[in-house]
């Protein structure tokens, strides 16, 4: 304990943060032969705040960054922040940079970190780093498949997102439909830590895998390419009914009838499911909960768990329609505690029941 209080308390330097725009950071970087370090920040970031009092004020971390850098602060919301995260493709924060006197990027890591991490990717951008490295081999016109996949891999890894997918659009413009479909680019389609980026439900990747889902059974797993598509339809239902979906793109029929066309498509072993699923997202989608009801009511039993797990989304829609009461409660209850083994998802619509059915009786 003794030793504990020490090491956090014992500390008195803290990084020296000039008050300097970009500009005048470049000019003490050339007359110091130094390069700069950029903290880019936003007031509501939590991570940032941590790392400011956690990090920096560490003397370990402050001799090293005094040291070698010019250190400054760029809130990406106010002054000349846009320009910086336009600039420089920040979308996530913190976010911190390694510029040499010429305005390149040297390293560019994300996200809170230990000490020891603050300063190792420091040391980094001091040297050649991977940031460095992958950037100029792309400048200099590497497009070679292997490249490519660790480029997207590294833009998302420091969260450079939007450049990822236009490096993935660039990529799959290079490649056949058998390259495509590929052990090697299959991180690129399948269910992974990428996904959210690279192929979600609304992402061109997810299209085409779903209309030629047979080229990647072949060459991948069919299961795994099976646990990808229903994994998309099942949140396609999900988010139709909590209202994620109408977010980025309004309820269109045409849409919804375009995905029941994909999964007919398939040879899914919950395929009989999904269809339904879509008729329950395509009357959530033209607000009419007495389908939307009628429909679980009539197919959750024949639904696997996982699927059933779109019914948490039911009331947060059923919330959206002025005045619901919640009339065919007790049925659909009465079919969740008889049908589900999730003791979560029972005692909810139990509750719901408590709650609504003696008024609808």
């Amino acid at each position: 304990m003794l030793f504990l209080g020490i090491s956090t308390y014992g500390q008195n330097r803290a990084i020296n943060f000039k008050t300097a725009s970009l500009k005048e950071a470049l000019n003490m970087a050339k007359e110091q032969h130094k390069m700069i370090f950029i903290d880019c920040f936003t007031t509501w970031c939590i991570p940032c705040k941590q790392m400011e009092a956690n990090v920096f004020t560490q003397d370990s971390v402050a001799d090293f960054y005094n040291k070698n850098f010019i250190n400054i602060k760029v809130d990406m919301e106010k002054g000349e922040g846009p320009a910086l995260k336009k600039m420089f493709t920040v979308e996530a924060y913190p976010s911190y940079l390694i510029v040499d006197a010429e305005g390149k990027i040297r390293n560019k890591f994300v996200g809170g970190m230990s000490a020891k991490d603050f300063i190792m990717n420091a040391k980094k951008g001091l040297g050649t780093s991977e940031e460095a490295r992958l950037n100029a081999m792309y400048e200099s016109g590497d497009r070679s498949p292997e490249f490519m996949r660790n480029y997207i891999r590294h833009k998302i890894k420091v969260m450079e997102i939007s450049k990822a997918k236009q490096l993935n659009v660039e990529f799959m413009a290079t490649l056949t439909p058998e390259q495509k479909a590929s052990p090697e680019n299959w991180f690129l389609f399948g269910q992974n830590r990428y996904t959210m980026y690279l192929s979600d439900l609304f992402s061109p990747n997810f299209k085409y895998l779903a209309d030629h889902w047979q080229d990647f059974a072949a060459k991948n797993t069919k299961d795994s390419v099976d646990n990808k598509l229903s994994s998309v339809y099942r949140q396609i239902a999900s988010w139709t009914l909590n209202g994620f979906y109408a977010k980025v793109k309004p309820y269109d029929k045409a849409t919804y009838e375009m995905y029941k066309t994909q999964i007919k498509k398939t040879e899914m072993p919950d395929k009989k499911q999904l269809l339904v699923m879509m008729d329950i997202a395509m009357a959530a989608g033209e607000k009419n909960i007495t389908k939307v009801t009628d429909l679980f009511i009539k197919h959750l039993a024949s639904f696997s768990e996982e699927n059933r797990h779109i019914l948490f989304d039911y009331y947060t829609f059923a919330r959206t329609i002025k005045g619901y009461e919640f009339p065919k409660i007790e049925a659909l209850s009465d079919e969740i505690s008889k049908s589900s083994s999730n003791p979560y998802l029972v005692k909810q619509f139990k509750s719901l029941k408590e709650r609504y059915a003696p008024k609808a009786n």
